[in-house]
């Protein structure tokens, strides 16, 4: 049987560190009747990045304009009054 190199075992202790705090997470958040935390981080990291996408495309807006969304129609009319058609 052959050694595991040295990040092997620390991604595997992280791993089994993670798997502990989640099951003491949940343990926790039954007894005390509340949320789990990671439920309560994953929407609170949702939030933030939704926000900064929103305020990305602001500043994105009110620098360059609002893009290729606005259209302009010009509608040149003929000046001379001896030009009629019919």
């Amino acid at each position: 049987m052959t050694r595991t190199d040295w990040r092997t075992r620390l991604r595997a202790g992280a791993a089994f560190l993670d798997h502990l705090i989640c099951h003491a997470d949940s343990v926790v958040s039954a007894w005390l009747d509340i949320r789990p935390l990671r439920h309560t981080f994953a929407d609170g990291a949702a939030w933030l990045g939704r926000t900064w996408r929103a305020h990305l495309h602001r500043a994105h807006v009110r620098k360059h304009g609002p893009g290729r969304g606005l259209i302009a129609v010009v509608i040149n009319t003929k000046t001379e009054k001896g030009s009629t058609h019919g």
